[in-house]
């Protein structure tokens, strides 16, 4: 995500030549890195684009499977009723003590966003700068909807209970492994592998290593053989400045995965066992975000002015002269993030917290969910949530709370 805006504009443009497309979306200064329309060059190589999305079937498919688990999936749902417990108890009930619509959204916003660092579409805050209909990725922001409407539908109106919710936050679940699969098996095509394969563990990481540029280019990418993917992959990281940083983590997180058991040098993995290597790059790339989000609100902070969480405008373009982060949105598009306070005309600021939360700065790594920098208020929330457990709470209760609240600022 951040890092991206450690891309310069030469190498943005350099790195697009290099992929052979034409298009550039405007705005994007922070990931994806690239955003492009190269409908000619994609439709003569294998592409991501396409890749693992989502029918209406498959939504079907995935809710009956859920409300049908019970005790073969106990483990699994188990752990998401847990997640879901304390914020699910914390709302208010209709008359039939379950939860009504929003709510429900709600819940499954705050649970995604808490464990994975994941925005699903469709369930984002209700701000306009979320949804963009000219991102071909707003296609599917109507997954969520559709899947809380088919419960919905066999349930009538009597709401959500504990047990349903956590339906149909697995069926969220089971929809994004199955996006990640269908990427995976293009990186597959693209390398000349069949699903059947067993592959060794330099082949893995070629394999990879070609779908975690994918996913940080928010799906851009093509190629038409493994030598095709393995130079655009080098050029990648040649001209992207945080690459170092992205591939320790990457690294990192498949080390366990790759790890001989005993005296096994060569071990070899089918694909059921790289699945849950590109599952688990989705499920926790927000911890090595988190750092890039940490870093830019240390280099914001430091900048603040006389009014709390201000910038100066003038001071945030300054800064861009000397630092890695390239602040360069013009005061036209940061009034369109709502992330610039002109009560003062002479002197007009950046909103520090709306400019890091503005969407633009998150990384679109799939069709169903964007990797955002936290909301640190929802955070706040949810501490207050498990210490109350009640929708109801004694207002000196709240406030003693309030007062105690755990914050970095």
């Amino acid at each position: 995500t951040f890092a991206g805006s450690r891309f310069s504009t030469s190498d943005f443009d350099t790195y697009i030549r290099l992929q052979l497309v034409s298009t550039m979306m405007a705005c994007s200064r922070m990931l994806p890195l690239v955003a492009f329309v190269g409908l000619a060059i994609l439709a003569e190589s294998a592409n991501f684009l396409k890749s693992g999305l989502v029918s209406e079937n498959d939504v079907k498919t995935s809710l009956d499977a859920e409300l049908a688990a019970g005790s073969a999936d106990s483990a699994r749902l188990a752990a998401l009723e847990d997640a879901l417990r304390k914020t699910y108890a914390a709302l208010p009930k209709n008359a039939a003590g379950n939860l009504g619509h929003q709510a429900v959204r709600y819940v499954l916003h705050r649970l995604f966003v808490q464990r994975n660092g994941w925005f699903i579409r469709g369930l984002e805050p209700n701000n306009e700068t979320w949804h963009d209909v000219s991102q071909p990725h707003a296609l599917n922001e109507w997954v969520p909807s559709y899947l809380q409407g088919l419960l919905e539908q066999r349930m009538g109106e009597r709401g959500t209970n504990l047990q349903e919710l956590v339906a149909l936050a697995a069926s969220l679940e089971d929809l994004i492994d199955k996006e990640a699969i269908g990427r995976l098996e293009t990186a597959y095509e693209i390398h000349q592998f069949k699903r059947a394969s067993t592959l060794s563990r330099d082949e893995v990481l070629e394999v990879v290593s070609t779908y975690y540029v994918n996913f940080l280019l928010a799906g851009n990418f093509a190629a038409d053989s493994r030598s095709d993917a393995i130079q655009k992959t080098n050029r990648f990281a040649n001209r992207y400045t945080g690459w170092d940083e992205a591939s320790q983590w990457l690294h990192k997180t498949l080390a366990p995965h790759l790890k001989p058991e005993s005296d096994d040098v060569d071990k070899t993995f089918d694909f059921a066992a790289v699945s849950r290597m590109v599952e688990d790059i989705g499920e926790k790339y927000y911890n090595f975000n988190d750092v890039e989000c940490r870093d830019l609100k240390h280099v914001l902070g430091n900048m603040e002015g006389f009014k709390a969480g201000r910038v100066r405008l003038s001071q945030f373009y300054k800064k861009a002269l000397y630092s890695h982060w390239r602040f360069t949105e013009k005061a036209d598009y940061l009034r369109t993030l709502g992330a610039l306070d002109e009560s003062d005309p002479q002197s007009p600021q950046v909103i520090v917290s709306n400019y890091i939360m503005a969407r633009p700065n998150c990384l679109e790594s799939s069709n169903l969910y964007a990797i955002c920098c936290r909301n640190e208020c929802e955070d706040l929330m949810g501490h207050l949530e498990s210490q109350v457990g009640n929708s109801m709470a004694d207002p000196q209760q709240i406030a003693e709370l309030v007062a105690a609240l755990p914050s970095d600022t």
